[in-house]
């Protein structure tokens, strides 16, 4: 399988900050002399930033985020939050340039406009949740509430009904500090279905327990939760296997893999890594880096490693990831950087960089696959320059178009809904039928033996069922991941960072973290056991040329359907997780580590 992941460059905390505070961000906000659209028809859009996107059924739905336009067809004005739930129709084949894009106000009973907000795919496959997020500038900041979690049901023809679920264990939900800037994911097996957050930090923007009088200081997120979509359960997640404690981590990106082990495995890819530096400043203490991958089994909490090869991308955060089952077995994720395409397979573990390029770097844009071998990358600013969001995108509505199989940009931006079934690219294919998987240095056996456990097989006949997509933010749903032939499918993941697109070979959902309160216990229920700490194990010796003449085996799993008895998991009474000791500081970065890296 392929993971497609369009990712933004190596983008500053500085820059991200920019656009959560109003008093850092006084560059755009400009009186709006005309009416401002959270739709500006094509010729007045300028640009689309910081949504969330998924797929549900014959629709693509972005959430949230920020729009910059010309109102008055002359003078920018923006960027502003989006109070609409936007939805372009997957049924039929369009152009960028004249695709209907629809709008459903959310003004009178949904959530206030929300930027970087986590999003969890529900198991029904037609019903979406966000958690968390800033309130773009703090507007209307002072109405996010935590009485419960926002969940919007699709109504299949673009539109659809918001409304309000409370958690089993309300208490705890109160407790945590609503985060931005996370990763998260929806994972779904016989465990049931789980959304997790990860790292991302906390401010008055998105949390109303946090008053800082204005000042504009955000609170790192050292910590995970999950969320039993089934039982209502809120728990946590250890994440110190692959962070020290006190660190968080700022604008990853996380996808479910269901198709490797008896429960699949959330990977998290890629973003900063923050520590705290005295009271009011925090610090950058490097990259979570594309040479060693770390992934969790969704059921037991059990986090792994594996080192890659190949050519992985830069460093970087604010990318985008997908994926999509192909025919032979394997799982690839693409990775966007500045404006070149990699690629990562599964099971090999292995990095390649396309030819393709796009048209300018950008990130905080959001990507889902739509129809059989496409992925939609949309909005994302203009990574590098000063006006980043009030330049004119490139993409024409912001929307950009990519063969996941010929791994090339649709010059005309168009969609084809009648697109032949995905195939996995052929550097990848090529790299399969020259190298014997058995001899990589692997981390361990039992990441070995995961990973070969099914051959790789790209002489078998076709099936003839459709490849099925996934992608950080959630488009793919047990409706779609666990309906894929029951040949294992090569999928691609692809994210993308500020000027290009880059291919991982992992299928997951984006996951959010948020941040336990010290006054608060930990859930009683529904909750992942806690690990014990330490960093994960990974070979350090070099990597090993394969031999040319061995076949790659590849896994051939059949897909999983969700029972109708979920299985519900309990935290041991022996072993309660640890609780952080993270009292309300606020973090304010230092000017010493206020730095952009292009």
């Amino acid at each position: 399988m392929a993971v497609f992941l369009c990712s933004s460059t190596c983008t500053s905390v500085l820059q991200s900050i920019c656009f959560t505070f109003p008093a850092l961000s006084a560059i755009f906000l400009q009186p709006a002399l005309t009416q401002r659209l959270d739709n500006p028809p094509a010729n007045r859009l300028l640009r689309r930033g910081y949504s969330r996107a998924i797929v549900l059924g014959h629709y693509v739905y972005i959430d949230g985020g920020e729009v910059s336009q010309l109102p008055d067809g002359l003078n920018p004005v923006g960027p502003g939050p989006v109070n609409s739930t936007l939805s372009i129709d997957i049924s039929k084949s369009w152009l960028t340039s004249t695709v209907e894009i629809k709008a459903t106000s959310k003004a009178n009973d949904g959530p206030v406009p929300l930027s970087d907000q986590a999003l969890w795919a529900d198991p029904s496959g037609n019903a979406f949740y966000i958690i968390g997020g800033r309130a773009p500038y703090s507007r209307n900041a002072d109405k996010i509430t935590k009485d419960g979690i926002w969940k919007f049901t699709a109504d299949g023809m673009g539109s659809g009904k918001w409304e309000k679920e409370e958690p089993f264990n309300l208490d705890i939900f109160k407790s945590i500090n609503l985060i931005e800037k996370a990763a998260f994911a929806t994972a779904h097996g016989s465990f049931g279905s789980i959304g997790y957050v990860i790292g991302g930090q906390t401010s008055m923007a998105s949390d109303p327990d946090i008053q800082d009088g204005g000042k504009g200081y955000y609170i790192p997120s050292p910590v995970a939760i999950s969320y039993d979509i089934q039982t209502k359960t809120l728990g946590s997640l250890d994440i110190r296997p692959i962070l020290p404690l006190t660190t968080s981590l700022f604008d990853s990106r996380a996808i479910y893999v269901p198709q490797f082990g008896p429960n699949g495995f959330v990977f998290t890819l890629g973003g900063v890594k923050v520590v705290p530096v005295g009271r009011q400043n925090i610090g950058i203490s490097g990259f979570l880096n594309f040479n060693n991958v770390t992934f969790f089994d969704p059921k037991t909490g059990q986090w792994r490693s594996q080192v890659t090869s190949g050519v992985a991308p830069e460093d970087r955060e604010t990318f985008c990831v997908v994926g999509v089952a192909g025919q032979a077995g394997t799982y690839e994720m693409l990775k966007k950087a500045f404006d070149d395409l990699f690629i990562l397979s599964l099971p090999g573990f292995v990095w390649f960089r396309a030819d393709a390029r796009s048209s300018e770097p950008r990130n905080n844009h959001d990507c889902v696959v739509i129809g059989k071998r496409q992925m939609l990358v949309y909005g994302g600013d203009a990574f590098g320059q000063k006006d980043y969001l009030s330049t004119k995108d490139p993409f024409l509505q912001g929307l950009g178009i990519f063969d996941m199989t010929e791994l090339a940009w649709d010059a005309d931006g168009k969609y084809n809904a009648d697109a032949e079934d995905y195939r996995t690219p052929k550097i990848v294919e090529d790299w399969y039928r020259s190298h014997n998987l058995s001899d990589i240095s692997w981390s361990s056996n039992e990441v070995r033996d995961t990973f070969l456990a099914n051959t790789v097989d790209f002489d078998k006949p076709a099936s003839t069922s459709t490849s099925s997509p996934s992608s950080a933010t959630a488009s793919a749903t047990p409706a779609t991941t666990n309906q894929a032939s029951s040949e294992s499918k090569v999928g691609a993941i692809a994210g993308g960072v500020a000027g290009g697109v880059a291919a991982l070979a992992i299928v997951a959902g984006l996951a959010y973290y948020f941040r336990f309160k010290r006054s608060k216990k930990p859930p009683s229920s529904g909750e992942l056991q806690a690990l014990e700490s330490g960093e994960p194990k990974v070979e350090s010796e070099a990597k090993k040329e394969l031999p040319t003449e061995a076949q790659a085996t590849e896994l051939d799993v059949p897909p999983k359907e969700l029972p109708s008895n979920n299985e519900t998991w309990e935290l041991d009474a022996a072993s309660q997780p640890r609780e952080l000791d993270i009292t309300n500081e606020t973090y304010e970065l230092s000017s010493e580590h206020q730095r952009v890296t292009q």
